[in-house]
């Protein structure tokens, strides 16, 4: 699902994620349909509703705003109207808990823990175009354990878009300090093989300027005799 007009680069990324109940897909879907008309007053923005594959209850509803402006009377965490407190109170009664919400502002001064969250969202939703405009034009993107460089934005986006494999990214942390960014990622393939991905980033004017990631698979080389009394099995099903 989608509604919204053209929005050429995003100032603003803001993405709301959740869980419905059994059989809770079609009331959510009514819910976002009848919001549309919440936004027509809205220049520039473009809201896509899209459903986990591998969790069917699952949801992703991603906001795109073209202006900071847009944006800021848009703002439905802070806005106290009746009409936006009863749209708020109403998302919720239709979900498994509260509904998590993460957002991207080109402007923000604290943006280089948000850059990355993003980045990992918009690649697990597969949005190219809003990719591209919160990654610089010569990213330099390092795969170490595959002695491999990717150079440019049209590379990066290409190699993500590329993957013959069905793939999940969970974010476990991210840690920020000025342009300088570490974050620990989870990546499920389709295949079941499960990699944990320990990244650093350089943010430069707003944008990911690099990134070096080093992949490690669970449970592929086996651990040496000598240090098994001392360690136990991890739980790679969690």
């Amino acid at each position: 699902m989608e509604f919204g007009r053209e929005v050429s680069r995003p100032a603003v990324i803001m993405m709301v994620e959740g869980r419905v109940p059994l059989g809770g897909q079609e009331a959510l879907e009514r819910f976002y349909a009848e919001v549309e008309r919440y936004f027509h007053d809205l220049k520039s923005m473009v809201m896509r509703l899209q459903w986990d594959s591998d969790d069917p209850h699952r949801f992703r509803a991603l906001f795109e705003y073209e202006t900071e402006r847009d944006f800021e009377t848009d703002d439905i965490r802070s806005r106290v109207d009746p009409a936006t407190m009863a749209l708020r109170s109403r998302l919720e009664s239709l979900l498994e808990g509260l509904p998590e919400v993460s957002i991207w502002r080109e402007s923000s001064r604290q943006f280089s823990a948000d850059l990355v969250r993003a980045y990992w969202g918009l690649v697990d939703a597969r949005e190219w175009e809003a990719l591209r405009a919160i990654i610089a034009d010569d990213i330099v993107m390092e795969w170490p354990a595959f002695n491999e460089r990717i150079i440019g934005a049209d590379n990066v986006i290409a190699a993500n878009a590329a993957a013959p494999e069905h793939w999940v990214a969970k974010v476990n942390w991210v840690v920020a300090s000025g342009d300088h960014v570490a974050s620990s990622v989870e990546v499920l393939l389709g295949t079941g093989m499960k990699y944990v991905l320990g990244t650093y980033w350089t943010v430069r004017h707003q944008r990911i300027l690099r990134a070096t990631e080093h992949w490690c698979p669970y449970g592929v080389s086996e651990a040496p005799a000598w240090r098994r009394k001392f360690a136990e099995p991890m739980d790679v099903s969690r």
